[in-house]
C-alpha cells in the first residue's frame, strides 16, 4: 500500500489513521456503492468510496471496520467532502486499534483513474505470458475505463489468443464475440454454445462475487498459464463494464426515486425545474393522477413492482418499493368514477400479490389535477392506509372513508369511552359467554328489518327477537328510537376502529 501512495492518482491523498497497516499487499480493487459492501469484497482489495451509501449513518465507516479487516482488506480510501463533510470522530482511533489504513482523498478525485493505476502496478509482475502482453492488458484495462463494450474485449483476447472467443451472460445469451482475425459478425454462435458440453473452455465473470457471465474460449489445447493470466484480465474488464452499466441504471434508478420522493412529499419545484426533470426521465405528469399507497410484509424488489405495474397500472404510471410499503403514481382517465378507482385498486392488489408479496394493503388518495397536488394526494392516502390495516380492509379510498377519518380526528380516550359506556355491556356478555351480540347489532342496525338480519346471520327469527332484547336489557337502549341506534352505530364502529 505504501508504495501506492506514490502514484499520480493519490496525489493529495494522505493517511487518517491505521498507518501500521500501510505494508499491505494490495491485489485488487472495489468501490462501495452499497452500505452492506462487507459481504462483496475480497483479501487483498483497496475499497473506495464517497460515502454517499453511509450519508445518513456515517457512524457505519467505523462499524465495518473490524469486518473489513478479518475479511483481509488492504485499505479504505474515502472522498468524504461532497456527502459527509468530515468524518466520524472515532473512525481514525479505530483504524489505529485495527491497524488498518484509512486513506481520506482530495476532493474530486477520480476513482477511474485510482482504479487504472492501482490494475497497472497489481497486474505488472505477471510473466510467462505471450508478446506484447502487458500491452493487451492496459488495452482490456483501457477498454473497461473508458466505457467500452463487451465486443471490443471479446475482439482483443481473440486478436492476442488466436483463437474464437465468446462472452455470454449468465442465461447463456451471447454479449460479445470475436474470431482471431476480429471479424465479430462471422463467429459462429454454434461453435462456442455455452449450453454444449463440448466447449473447451469457461472462465466466469463476476462482479462484487455475484456471477454476472462467462467467457468462453475456443481451441483445441488448454490456454497456457500466460493466455489464462490474459482471459482472467478479460475476466475482469468485461465486470467492470457489467458493474459499470449496473451501477448507471441504479444511479439512474435512486435519482428517479429521489425526484418521485420529494414530489409526493411536497417538496416544492418551480414550472422550469419541473418540466426539466420531467423530460429527463422521459416522464409526462400532464392530466389527472392519483397515488396509490400500499403496505406488505417484507419487502419488493424494483423488478418485482415494475413487473406488477406493467400488468396491472395504465400506461405511463410510475411505481416504486418503499422498504415495506409499494408506491404508485398513477395516470387516470379524464373520467374516472368510484368503481373505476375500485377495480384499479383490486387489479393493482392482485399484481403485488402475484410478484410475491403478502399481507397486501392498498389505499387510493385523493385525485390530483397537477403535480402540485401530488403530495395531497400521498397524504390522503397515507390517512386511508392507516384505517384500512386498522380495519383489515385489503382495499380503501380515502373519499368513502369520511366517518372513519371524522371518528379518528377525536381524542382516543373519548372513544375508548363512548365505546364503553354504549357497548361495553355487550362486548363483556360476549366475551365471556362467547355470544354473537354484537354481531347481531351489527346486522340489525346494518339492515334496520330484525326479519332481514336473521335471515343474513341463518338463524331463526325468534332467536333474532330474544337476542334484541337481551341487547336492550343489557345496555338500556330503545332500539326502536332512531337516535339511539345511531349512538350504537357509532359505537360499534368506532370499536372496529380501535
Amino acid at each position: 500500500m505504501n508504495d501506492l501512495l506514490t502514484l499520480p492518482a493519490l496525489q493529495g491523498a494522505f493517511v487518517f489513521g491505521g498507518a501500521g497497516g500501510l505494508d499491505r499487499s494490495v491485489t485488487g480493487v472495489n468501490v462501495m456503492e452499497v452500505p452492506d459492501i462487507e459481504a462483496y469484497v475480497a483479501p487483498g482489495e483497496l475499497l473506495l468510496t464517497s460515502a454517499y451509501p453511509v450519508r445518513e449513518h456515517p457512524e457505519r465507516l467505523v462499524e465495518m471496520l473490524a469486518t473489513l479487516t478479518e475479511r483481509g482488506l488492504a485499505a479504505l480510501a474515502i472522498t468524504p467532502v461532497r456527502y459527509l463533510g468530515h468524518l466520524p470522530d472515532r473512525l481514525s482511533e479505530e483504524a489505529d486499534r485495527l491497524g488498518f489504513p484509512v486513506i481520506v482523498l482530495p476532493d474530486g478525485t477520480s476513482f477511474k483513474q485510482i482504479i487504472g493505476a492501482v490494475l497497472a502496478v497489481v497486474l505488472a509482475d505477471y510473466d510467462a505470458e505471450p508478446i506484447g502482453a502487458e500491452a493487451i492488458r492496459e488495452r482490456l484495462t483501457g477498454v473497461a475505463l473508458a466505457g467500452g463494450g463487451l465486443e471490443e474485449i471479446a475482439r482483443t483476447l481473440a486478436g492476442a489468443l488466436d483463437r474464437k472467443v465468446l462472452i455470454v451472460d449468465e442465461a447463456g445469451q451471447p454479449l460479445g464475440h470475436a474470431t482471431p482475425d476480429g471479424d465479430g459478425d462471422t463467429l459462429a454462435g454454434a461453435t462456442l454454445d455455452p449450453t454444449e458440453p463440448s466447449t473447451p473452455w469457461i472462465f466466469p465473470i463476476t462482479v462484487a462475487g455475484t456471477p454476472r457471465g462467462r467467457i468462453l474460449v475456443d481451441g483445441d489445447s488448454e490456454p497456457s498459464l500466460g493466455q489464462r493470466r490474459l482471459i482472467r484480465q478479460s475476466c475482469f474488464a468485461a465486470g467492470m463494464h457489467v458493474a459499470q452499466v449496473l451501477a448507471g441504471v441504479e444511479l439512474d434508478r435512486r435519482l428517479r426515486v429521489l425526484f418521485l420522493e420529494e414530489l409526493v412529499s411536497g417538496s416544492s419545484f418551480d414550472e422550469p425545474t419541473l418540466q426539466q426533470r420531467t423530460r429527463l426521465f422521459g416522464w409526462d405528469l400532464a392530466g389527472q393522477r392519483v397515488i396509490l399507497l400500499t403496505r406488505c410484509s417484507g419487502e419488493l424488489t424494483d423488478a418485482a413492482v415494475q413487473k406488477a405495474a406493467s400488468a396491472a397500472l395504465p400506461n405511463g404510471s410510475l411505481a416504486w418499493p418503499r422498504g415495506g410499503e409499494v408506491v404508485a403514481l398513477v395516470a387516470l382517465p379524464d373520467v374516472a368514477p368510484h368503481y373505476y378507482m375500485d377495480l384499479l385498486a383490486a387489479r393493482w392488489r392482485a399484481a403485488l400479490v402475484d410478484v410475491g408479496a403478502t399481507d397486501v394493503t392498498v389505499a387510493v388518495g385523493s385525485a390530483a389535477d397537477n403535480p402540485a397536488q401530488l403530495a395531497a394526494s400521498h397524504s390522503t392516502a397515507r390517512d386511508a392506509l392507516r384505517i384500512a390495516v386498522h380495519t383489515e380492509m385489503q382495499t380503501a379510498r380515502f373519499d368513502e372513508l369520511e366517518l372513519e377519518r371524522l371518528l379518528l380526528a377525536v381524542p382516543r380516550a373519548m372513544l375508548v369511552d363512548f365505546v364503553d359506556r354504549n357497548v361495553g355491556a355487550l362486548v363483556g356478555q360476549d366475551q365471556r359467554d362467547s355470544s354473537d351480540l354484537c354481531l347481531t347489532l351489527e346486522a340489525y342496525l346494518g339492515y334496520g328489518n330484525a326479519a332481514e338480519a336473521a335471515r343474513t346471520m341463518y338463524i331463526h327469527y325468534n332467536t333474532m327477537k330474544h337476542r334484541l332484547a337481551r341487547i336492550s336489557e343489557l345496555t338500556g337502549a330503545d332500539l326502536h328510537d332512531p337516535r339511539t341506534r345511531l349512538t350504537l352505530a357509532m359505537a360499534m364502529q368506532i370499536r372496529n376502529l380501535l
